[in-house]
């Protein structure tokens, strides 16, 4: 009986164990920050701070993008040609993008070091050239690749693009959820070609809001940056906005945004107000560049390969790619919410309290089994 007992004891020790090890487990992924997703708030954020729009999250172009930081950390290069001699035109294509311009309104930019998402913007943001390329208003689309190798090093690869009928729209600029039925649009317009070609839209002059796709409520009024909207109703639950933009030829485009209405007030979001900033002009794109470019001098990174990265003073840097102009074409327009801003994680291997949790039950169960066996 005695033996019968000390089986259920250290059995139920044992489950005990389990339990604490799957909540810690759970709590700490919970946590972590996804890095392109991260990367693009902040991105998002700048832009607003300086009174632009944010740029839509593009399945496409982040297909193209994943697939270029996922070679480079897998095959230990930095630079725009993928190690199948593909350039970044190419795997935009391939990702069945396409672009105004006959795709070649599209560009990328490359940043690998031992930093984080942080360190990486703020790096771009020194560097002229690169930073038009996410300043420039033309564009209305991003994709976000990210990979780290086995060396620590992050990959973060960024390809810019913009659509022709593609004006995405942001509900309170991009918050997931309101408690409150009054609400913000934020509207885009066509930079990339104002004058429109054919039957695609040019830069709108009006818009139609409506709660539903056919516009049967809707009144035309004149295109502004930031329009108040009130939801369908006050019950808590989801809602899609759907905007119609017209413009002097009478050519139309069609957006819609979703936002979630909850009863809980402080989930509220601050309502944005158009910001009172000149856009910084945009740095034109090469047009003749050779596909490729030339990548910027790097840094050399503990690894095997010829790689090098770029050291900054505190931090390893960036290693990035010149600008250039890609081609691209896309599915229809569908607009993706930005993502609420997640928890402040500037080092993503902070597992030492959790480790040392799970070393010191693993050394009770492993106490409880000697005295166990003992008797």
């Amino acid at each position: 009986m005695r033996r019968v007992a000390i089986v259920l004891r250290n059995g139920f020790l044992l489950a005990l164990w389990l339990i604490f090890f799957l909540l810690n487990f759970s709590q700490h992924a919970a946590l972590q920050v996804e890095p392109a997703g991260e990367f693009y708030r902040l991105i998002s954020q700048t832009r607003l701070d300086m009174g632009l729009p944010p740029l839509s999250r593009s399945v496409l172009l982040t297909q193209a993008a994943q697939r270029h930081a996922d070679d480079m950390a897998a095959n230990g290069f930095i630079g725009q040609v993928g190690s199948d001699d593909s350039t970044y035109r190419q795997r935009i294509r391939e990702a069945n993008y396409h672009a105004w311009k006959d795709g070649l309104l599209v560009n990328e930019s490359i940043w690998a070091g031992l930093g984080s998402e942080q360190n990486a913007l703020s790096w771009f943001r020194e560097q002229s050239d690169r930073w038009a390329m996410f300043i420039d208003p033309r564009y209305r689309e991003v994709g976000i690749g990210y990979a780290r190798d086995q060396q620590g090093i992050n990959y973060f690869v960024l390809d810019f693009g913009s659509r022709p009928g593609f004006l995405p729209i942001f509900i309170n600029d991009g918050a997931e959820t309101t408690s409150l039925p009054q609400v913000a649009v934020r509207l885009t317009n066509e930079m990339a070609q104002p004058a429109g070609d054919g039957n695609r839209i040019g830069k709108a002059i009006e818009v139609r809001l409506s709660h539903t796709l056919d516009f049967s409520d809707a009144t035309a009024q004149p295109w502004e940056e930031l329009l108040p909207w009130t939801l369908s109703d006050n019950t808590p639950g989801d809602y899609v906005v759907y905007v119609e933009f017209s413009d002097g030829a009478g050519r139309t485009a069609t957006s819609e945004g979703a936002i979630q209405l909850t009863s809980n007030s402080e989930t509220l979001p601050a309502t944005p107000v158009p910001v009172e900033a000149t856009a910084p002009a945009a740095t034109p794109l090469p047009t003749s560049t050779p596909e490729g470019g030339a990548a910027a001098p790097l840094t050399p990174v503990p690894t095997t390969t010829a790689t090098e990265l770029p050291v900054s003073t505190p931090l390893p840097t960036p290693t990035l790619q010149p600008t250039e102009s890609g081609p691209t074409f896309t599915p229809p327009p569908t607009w993706t919410p930005l993502p609420t801003a997640p928890v402040e994680n500037e080092e993503r291997s902070r597992d030492w309290p959790v480790l040392a949790i799970l070393m010191l039950q693993g050394g009770a169960l492993l106490l409880g089994l000697a005295l166990f066996l003992r008797r």
